[in-house]
């Protein structure tokens, strides 16, 4: 990955947009989400998604601490589950603190770095199993819990993509505010008995505002994103459209020899069944200077089942992968979501 020192990881955003809301939003549906994907360079776990949900209605009471942990094989360590939040200052009484529960985290330097710790236990059970289930949460006495502490800093590698700043077709979400950073991270994770140090990469994503209860017309999205050695990068967000064919939301960008791009992916894969790995979700990239080929393969899955969101509506099967990605004989794990109405 591109050295972080070299970057202006801010991209000339103000600062303040990185700390957290620090007061309860006068707004009941008024959200804010901190997460990351994580993958270990060498392959042996990575984290497709470790994430804090924050809303209005009940910001002084709960927010939902969620992480997942996979592992080459099928097996996973699950968290998802409301908890008090913790006080958002940090020592220096800055907003700068993002967690409940076993999670927190922390902003150390905004749009540069953050870190992630976890202390708690999680449930361990396997991909097919989870899915099968037919639960988005598992409950008490649904699998064994084992104890699992993360300590990670990621290091912002690239500037923030504030989405729909990059030709965007459509809009995303009405009311966000949402920006992601590539990252490399360095940290341990301990479970079973045993510390393993592990160097990688991740994407951080910080969202503010907006409404996301309403997926009445959502049929599903692709979203990816990686940066490989050399400091080429790309991202990608496409909602499926509908049966109509009208366009929901359509960014990308890629980053080659310096220089950053919109792009349009041309052949979206979309979800179309539940294989946790080795699926082949290769894709091409357009942009004005010509196509861009990435192949892809997942590496590990989690699938969450249709789950109620409010108002009547259910968000879609949802994968969440890293997956190993190509570009001119480049490689590199990165992230990758999927949904779909199957």
């Amino acid at each position: 990955m591109t050295d972080a020192a070299a970057v202006d990881a801010s991209g000339g955003a103000n600062p303040l947009i990185d700390e957290v809301t620090a007061r309860r939003p006068a707004s009941p549906t008024y959200r804010e989400g901190a997460s990351m994907w994580v993958w270990d360079d060498r392959g042996r776990f990575a984290f497709p998604r470790i994430g804090v949900e924050a809303v209005g209605a009940t910001w002084e009471t709960s927010f939902t601490s969620a992480l997942c942990m996979a592992f080459p094989g099928g097996r996973l360590l699950l968290v998802n589950d409301d908890y008090p939040p913790h006080p958002a200052t940090d020592d220096a009484g800055r907003p700068r603190i993002f967690g409940a529960g076993p999670l927190l985290f922390e902003c150390v330097e905004p749009f540069a770095q953050w870190r992630l710790r976890f202390a708690g236990n999680a449930k361990s059970t396997d991909v097919n199993r989870f899915l099968a289930g037919g639960r988005h949460r598992l409950g008490p006495g649904d699998a064994v819990e084992v104890p699992l502490a993360v300590d990670l800093t990621a290091r912002s590698v690239a500037p923030p993509w504030f989405q729909n700043t990059y030709e965007p077709l459509g809009h995303q979400v009405a009311g966000e505010q949402r920006f992601e950073q590539l990252c490399t991270v360095t940290g341990t994770v301990t479970f079973e008995g045993g510390t393993t140090e592990f160097t990688g990469g991740a994407l951080r994503i910080h969202r503010k505002g907006g409404n996301r209860n309403n997926y009445g017309e959502f049929h599903g999205h692709l979203w990816a994103s990686t940066s490989f050695p050399s400091g080429r990068a790309f991202g990608v967000i496409h909602y499926r459209p509908g049966a109509d064919g009208t366009v929901k939301y359509h960014e990308a960008w890629v980053r080659d020899g310096g220089e950053l791009l919109p792009a349009r992916i041309i052949d979206t894969p979309w979800l179309a069944g539940t294989v946790p790995a080795g699926e082949d979700m290769s894709f091409t990239l357009r942009t004005r200077r010509g196509d861009i080929r990435i192949t892809a393969r997942t590496f590990v899955s989690s699938f969450r089942p249709p789950r109620p969101i409010g108002d009547g509506t259910t968000f879609p099967l949802l994968q969440s992968a890293i997956a190993s990605f190509r570009w001119d004989g480049e490689e590199a794990f990165g992230m990758i979501e999927r949904s779909a109405r199957l």
